[in-house]
């Protein structure tokens, strides 16, 4: 099975293109300051109560959280185009 990922998707212009043109909607663009609204730092754990394991759980989700987000906003930019590297064969 081709599954597609965040490299393949960038890959393609008109996925991109697409996607930008979303970024632009501003129905969009609000659902996006809501999900940034949303994180799950901004509401907080008891203070008592919740242990250390809780707290570490937490931390997880709020970094999942935020990688989503990241790669809903990088879907929108294509991938750099990397050229050769040169090679140089001098002495030191």
């Amino acid at each position: 099975m081709n599954q597609m990922t965040l490299r393949k998707w960038r890959k393609e212009t008109a996925l991109t293109n697409a996607a930008q043109k979303l970024k632009s909607n501003k129905t969009f663009v609000q659902m996006m300051e809501v999900l940034r609204n949303e994180l799950p730092t901004n509401q907080t754990l008891p203070v008592s109560g919740a242990g250390a394991h809780d707290f570490s759980y937490a931390y997880g989700v709020e970094v999942g959280y935020r990688r989503a987000i990241m790669v809903m906003e990088a879907m929108a930019v294509d991938a750099p185009e990397l050229g050769q590297p040169e090679a140089k064969f001098e002495q030191q």
